[in-house]
């Protein structure tokens, strides 16, 4: 039984070491992860709102013990605002999406991560039964756009939610802020981008088979 043990914990060690060792040759993934940008004319999302709605992001996007491996680089805030900045002034196009490729080559990142607040309305009216009841009125629209370097895409997904009925707390616009984001997530499938990526290797074995399949089809011409 000792010597099972003592072997689980050789093993365990030696898994440990080689993860370390593997990342250490691996270049970390570069993420530019914005805060929430509320562009509502309406209302704007409370501190707490935008606190749970950036933790959503943060937990989709979260490396355990990244620490040790170092497998993502998360570029620091002011940096990702000061990209924003100098893209909005260099574009003429008021869409997000049309910055995220350029904020990436400002800040040398692999992915660009923007949450956005589009919409966020919250009111009350009486209702006009004879029970005089409050009726809530709520309305949301987030939109998430990101940018892979990998694939040169962005992908720009929108989600919104309305309620329109008695006062209750799921119909409160926070409650479908965080409804929306969660559906966002799942839309663009958000770890994928992290945890779904091909290594650095199986990317050049790749290149280096369509060169040699392209390689195949070539004639060579004497002069």
């Amino acid at each position: 039984m000792r010597k099972l043990l003592s072997f689980l914990c050789m093993l365990v060690m030696l898994t440990a070491f080689c993860s370390v060792a593997g990342a250490a040759e691996r270049q970390p993934l570069k993420v530019a992860q914005f805060p929430l940008i509320v562009q509502s004319s309406w209302l704007e999302p409370g501190l707490e709102v935008t606190d749970d709605l950036e933790r959503q992001i943060d937990r989709a996007l979260h490396v355990p013990l990244n620490g040790t491996l170092h497998r993502v680089e998360y570029l620091p805030e002011k940096d990702c605002l000061a990209a924003w900045d100098e893209a909005v002034d260099e574009s003429s196009s008021r869409k997000v999406k049309d910055r995220a490729k350029v904020i990436a080559d400002k800040l040398g990142a692999d992915l660009v991560v923007i949450p956005i607040v589009n919409d966020y309305v919250q009111y009350t009216t009486m209702s006009w039964h004879w029970d005089r009841d409050i009726i809530l009125h709520s309305y949301v629209s987030l939109e998430l756009v990101v940018y892979d370097r990998a694939t040169d895409k962005v992908v720009d997904k929108k989600a919104s939610r309305f309620y329109d009925d008695d006062y209750s707390t799921t119909g409160t616009a926070s409650y479908l802020a965080r409804e929306a984001m969660t559906d966002l997530i799942q839309q663009v499938n958000l770890r994928g981008y992290i945890w779904d990526r091909p290594d650095a290797d199986s990317k050049a074995d790749e290149s280096g088979d369509k060169q040699a399949s392209a390689g195949d089809g070539q004639t060579t011409v004497k002069k």
